[in-house]
């Protein structure tokens, strides 16, 4: 029970931006269980988010654009822009078009440069659009904003087991190297077996959460062979941007299949 308690708090101080000033054992049983946790801080995540939402939208006349920016900074406070920081060390990385060694040189420079900074603003102006459109068109609903951060983090943890580390140094590969893999992916998909029931009786057994579920794997897939091919392997940024990058994919197979 102290290891689970353990593995809860580590992914709080690891992964949000709730202070933990605690120091904690990192082993390979707390490790793998701070990985399970992480759905489940997910979907805390979305709830907090969706009850403001609900608050806004009944006792408050919010427009929709306040409601996308809403969605969007509270996401970005609670992980102190930790999801967002790997997408632009990732855009500066891949779009300084040099080779692999040079690339992961940038990945791990705390600097940003342009192509940084243009990569986050289309990410965050497409989501921003991508939600607006949902409120507008009357096609967003409250289980969503709690089953997407669940359900990008499940895929997180697949594709951080599924490669490498590009590197044999750093938080990531110290990580992966103390991961029970076998048993997160049995935990991973266990969770999500008990976690689709509930969504679908909440939508009415309707397919969307299905569909959400097998573009999540398709596009895992893809940016598992964009990460190979261009940076060898897995890191700690390209696992916050594997997060970023699903979630607005999830958001836009919402607005074109709600």
């Amino acid at each position: 029970m102290k290891n689970v308690w353990y593995s809860l708090l580590l992914a709080f101080q690891f992964f949000t931006v709730l202070p933990v000033h605690k120091e904690l054992p990192l082993k390979r049983s707390t490790i793998t269980g701070m990985f399970a946790c992480l759905p489940w801080i997910g979907a805390l995540m979305g709830t907090t988010v969706a009850g403001v939402l609900y608050s806004l939208t009944q006792w408050t006349a919010s427009s929709e654009v306040m409601l996308a920016f809403i969605v969007i900074g509270l996401f970005a406070l609670w992980t102190g822009g930790l999801h967002l920081d790997g997408f632009i060390d990732m855009g500066d990385a891949y779009f300084s078009y040099r080779d692999r060694d040079k690339r992961l040189e940038i990945l791990d420079d705390p600097r940003v440069g342009a192509f940084g900074v243009l990569s986050i603003l289309f990410l965050l102006f497409g989501k921003f659009v991508v939600l607006h459109e949902l409120f507008v068109q009357h096609k967003f609903a409250l289980w969503m904003v709690v089953f997407i951060p669940f359900l990008t983090r499940v895929g997180m943890s697949f594709y951080f087991m599924s490669l490498n580390c590009s590197k044999e140094k750093g938080l990531a590969f110290f990580f992966q190297s103390h991961l029970h893999a076998k048993l997160l992916k049995i935990m991973m998909l266990l969770f999500l077996l008990l976690a689709m029931p509930v969504v679908l009786i909440i939508t009415k057994f309707s397919m969307l959460p299905i569909i959400l579920v097998l573009v999540l794997a398709l596009a895992l897939v893809i940016f598992r062979q964009f990460t190979l091919r261009n940076f060898g392997g897995v890191s700690g940024d390209l696992l916050g941007a594997s997060i970023e990058g699903m979630e607005v994919v999830l958001w836009v197979t919402l607005l074109l299949c709600a």
